[in-house]
C-alpha cells in the first residue's frame, strides 16, 4: 500500500519538483529547529550586556571609542549653554590615548554630541584636549583633567 502510494507520486507530472521542494522544507524546519534556539540565546546576551552599560556610556554610545576620558563630554554639555558656541583645540596625543583621539575625529564627534551647540574658532568656549593653552590668553579653565591632559576654557566674561 506505502509502496503503491510513492510510486504514484514518483510516477506523477511535476514529482521531481514536489521532492525538491519538500526536500528544501525539511532542511529549513530542522535548521530554524537548530539555530534559534542559540539565536534566541545570543540575542538574550546581547540584551544583557547593553542592559549593564551605565548612562554616560549609553549616552556617549562611539565617543567611548575616540574621547580619552567621558568627563569632557558631559561636563561641555552641561557647561556650554544650548545656543553656545565652541571650538576643539587637539595637541599632541597623550599616552593612553586611542588611535582615534585625532583632531578630526575629536572635533566630529564633539559637533555631533553638543549639537544644537555649533563650532566657531573664536567662539568663547574651548574644549581643550591637551592643547597649547598659551594659545588662549585671558582663558580659564572652567573645568579640568589634568590627568589626560584635558581642560574646558572660557574667554573673556
Amino acid at each position: 500500500m506505502i509502496d503503491d502510494a510513492v510510486g504514484r507520486f514518483l510516477a506523477s507530472p511535476g514529482a521531481v519538483g514536489r521532492l525538491v521542494v519538500l526536500f528544501c522544507v525539511g532542511v529549513i524546519v530542522v535548521a530554524l529547529a537548530w539555530l534559534y534556539p542559540h539565536s534566541f540565546a545570543q540575542a538574550n546576551r546581547t540584551a544583557r550586556a547593553n542592559a549593564r552599560l551605565d548612562w554616560v556610556d549609553r549616552e556617549l554610545g562611539g565617543g567611548n571609542s575616540v574621547l580619552p576620558a567621558q568627563g569632557i563630554a558631559v561636563e561641555a554639555r552641561g557647561w556650554i549653554p544650548e545656543r553656545g558656541t565652541f571650538a576643539v583645540a587637539v595637541g599632541e596625543p597623550r599616552p593612553g590615548w586611542s588611535e582615534l583621539a585625532i583632531p578630526a575625529s575629536l572635533e566630529n564627534y564633539m559637533r555631533y554630541y553638543l549639537l544644537p551647540r555649533k563650532i566657531d574658532p573664536d567662539a568663547p568656549w574651548i574644549l581643550c584636549f591637551a592643547c597649547d593653552r598659551s594659545a588662549y590668553p585671558g582663558a580659564r579653565a572652567v573645568w579640568e583633567d589634568p590627568e589626560q591632559g584635558l581642560a574646558i576654557l572660557r574667554r573673556g566674561q
